[in-house]
């Protein structure tokens, strides 16, 4: 970590100068538009946090650059106000340019602040208000005064993500890979539910009036009782049509997911390398998060946030919305125990590698999503934007993070989170639906609302989480399943058992897996070291910076990641050959479920792998890239392995395939060399 501090600190000149650009490009009309200025600053405040760069140096760069852009956008305005308002009109933009004056008119220069934080009209404003010969010394001093609030408003967050990163690493690099991911994930999450409201809805809403009228004249009979049904004067009627497509969308999804269990597609493979994934990034503070998370995601927590929901709506006087209140919690928890598997089904934690799964849908992701759903449409009626957007966000991150948890923990498989959560959606469509066509319009004060359900599920998650978590933990604790076989089981058959490909997360198969080796860790490491190969470098930050280098060498660059059912490779070499600099071998090993007896105290582990050829390639000077190719032919692997090794050629027809691999027995095996 220091070392890497060290190379940050020493020339932070581009990085400022990178800070300084972006604040600046996304104050300036028309490209301002097209900056993605949020992330750029995140990015900074994360390296200030982890005390690459200077704070207050960065903070004041980032104000500095938002001044300079403002400044030069208000006197284009000012000089060119003519010129500038014609171009806009005649770009086509005219709507655009209104829309920035009506922003101007009302707010006066007010204007100026909000636009540093109101994406729709950010660039425009300077602009506008230059055009409208505000004076240079109204306009100047609000500029600087918003720049101010701006800068740390957007790097601050950074700051504390990278500095929670920074103490994550210190403890563990899982630890800090876990909390990238949930960062990330989050993140993801709030911007496809912004996008969805701002563009989804909008488009579901056009497309359902269009398919309305194209019904009218393909079919009108249907079309005019559909119409007596739903009159597309009401106001709730493009809201219906949005819950229909979403009934639609939900059921094509959970037909899909049937479709792929049943013929074994990639998603059922998906199931594994995801849950294997998870496992590699555990570490005890993670484990006790993510069984917090399954307990505050279980019905008990559920059914007692629904009651104090029903008891504040009864004591409001709210019968309607108490009543549908009743009716989706008795359906959530009325159709959980149907579709919920029952004690013979094979979860994640009792999995063992090599066995085929039948994932089913899980009842929690349907309970979970159908009564957090609802109560989210309860929360979001008839409320202004940003309440919809953060009621929707907050509550998609929380229905996530209880998936995720029951995937991290093994108490569901990815495909059985994913058909619960279509048959929630479904459901929740169905009776949102039915609430809305009913016009329910109950005034249940909503941020008293969420405090309610808020503080229900803190007060539960108290008790729950302090009586059950050491037990969930003992339960959720890792169970390694290994298969001792002899050296004739494993080189006379058992060899087909490991795996003959690699398979991504996705569950998509690639390259062939030529390679099974049979011996201790320790062992392999010093037969390879002996004929040049040598461990290859491990992930880290710093190591991690260095592809950003061009004047980095080959040997200290870490390997490219490769995952294999979610696994990286437990044992890497790499080899050098000084013809290539730029380039080197590289042997994969993944740890298999198997052990080899040899007749001695100690069973051997059985590894299966491959060789790979890395090239890199250090464009325009600026950075390193990699590239990886795999050698899949077995025929070439006994000549890289150190001499004197016993070795097995196998072969058998797999996938209408021929499958090659070479076998490397420990010295002490009675097997004879071949």
């Amino acid at each position: 970590m220091h070392a890497w501090l060290a190379s940050i600190g020493a020339h932070p000149y581009l990085v400022l100068a990178v800070v300084f650009g972006v604040a600046c490009a996304e104050s300036l009309a028309v490209i301002g538009t097209f900056i993605p200025a949020g992330i750029v600053m995140f990015a900074a405040g994360a390296l200030i946090g982890a005390g690459a760069l200077n704070g207050w140096v960065t903070l004041a760069i980032g104000a500095l650059g938002a001044v300079a852009g403002d400044g030069i956008s208000y006197e284009l305005g000012h000089r060119y106000h003519r010129e500038v308002r014609m171009w806009w009109r005649a770009k086509g933009h005219e709507a655009v340019w209104e829309r920035g004056e009506r922003f101007v008119q009302r707010h006066g220069g007010k204007s100026i602040v909000l636009a540093r934080f109101f994406a729709p009209v950010r660039a425009i404003v300077p602009l506008v208000v230059g055009a409208s010969h505000m004076p240079r010394r109204r306009f100047y001093p609000i500029n600087i005064a918003s720049a101010l609030a701006w800068s740390p408003a957007h790097i601050g967050p950074g700051i504390v993500f990278g500095a929670s990163a920074q103490l994550a690493e210190a403890v563990s690099g899982r630890l800090a890979a876990m909390l990238l991911m949930l960062a990330g994930l989050a993140w993801l999450l709030v911007r496809l539910v912004h996008v969805a409201v701002q563009r989804g809805i909008p488009l579901a809403k056009r497309a359902f009036t269009l398919t309305v009228q194209w019904l009218g004249r393909r079919s009108p009979r249907l079309a005019g009782r559909l119409l007596r049904i739903v009159d597309p004067a009401r106001p709730e009627f493009q809201t219906l049509g949005v819950l229909v497509l979403l009934f639609i969308g939900s059921i094509w999804m959970f037909l899909g997911i049937l479709q792929d269990v049943v013929a074994r597609d990639p998603l059922v493979r998906a199931d594994t390398a995801l849950y294997s994934f998870l496992q590699a990034l555990r570490t005890v503070p993670t484990d006790r998060l993510m069984a917090g998370m399954v307990e505050l995601g279980g019905y008990g927590a559920g059914l007692f946030v629904a009651g104090s929901v029903l008891i504040w709506l009864l004591v409001r006087r709210r019968w309607r919305s108490a009543a549908w209140w009743i009716l989706v919690v008795g359906v959530a928890a009325a159709l959980t125990p149907v579709i919920e598997p029952g004690a013979s089904y094979i979860r994640p934690l009792n999995w063992r590698p090599g066995t085929a799964h039948s994932p089913l849908p899980s009842g929690h992701a349907t309970f979970t999503l159908l009564v957090y759903g609802f109560l989210g449409w309860l929360l979001i009626q008839r409320q202004t934007p940003l309440w919809r957007n953060t009621v929707i966000a907050v509550i998609s991150i929380w229905i996530m993070m209880t998936g995720l948890a029951r995937l991290y923990v093994g108490e569901d498989w990815l495909a059985g989170v994913l058909g619960g959560w279509s048959l929630g959606v479904a459901w929740f469509a169905v009776l949102a639906g039915a609430y809305a066509y009913r016009q329910v319009r109950d005034d249940i004060l909503p941020g008293v609302l969420a405090c309610i359900a808020g503080g229900a599920l803190a007060i539960f998650g108290s008790w729950t989480i302090s009586e059950h978590l050491e037990t969930d933990l003992a339960r959720y604790s890792v169970v390694t399943h290994e298969t001792v076989l002899t050296p004739r089981q494993w080189t006379e058959g058992e060899w087909r058992a490991l795996p003959g490909r690699r398979s991504e997360i996705s569950g998509d198969e690639e390259e062939n897996f030529p390679l099974q080796w049979a011996e201790s860790d320790g062992a392999i490491t010093h037969r390879l070291e002996a004929t040049g190969w040598q461990a290859a470098p491990a992930w880290s930050i710093r190591p991690t910076l260095l592809w950003l280098s061009p004047q980095t060498s080959v040997d200290a660059l870490p390997v490219l990641p490769l995952l294999a059912a979610g696994k990286g490779s437990e044992l890497t070499f790499v080899k050098f050959d000084p013809q290539r600099p730029m380039g080197r071998l590289v042997l994969r090993l993944w740890r298999s479920p198997y052990r080899l007896t040899t007749g001695t105290q100690t069973d051997e582990p059985i590894w299966y792998g491959a060789l790979y050829q890395e090239a890199f390639r250090q464009p325009w000077h600026l950075v390193t890239l990699g590239t990886t190719t795999s050698w899949p032919e077995a025929i070439v692997v006994p000549q890289l392995l150190p001499i004197g090794m016993h070795l097995l050629s196998r072969s058998t027809m797999q996938d209408g395939a021929v499958r090659r691999v070479v076998l490397v027995l420990p010295l002490t095996s009675e097997e004879s060399p071949q």
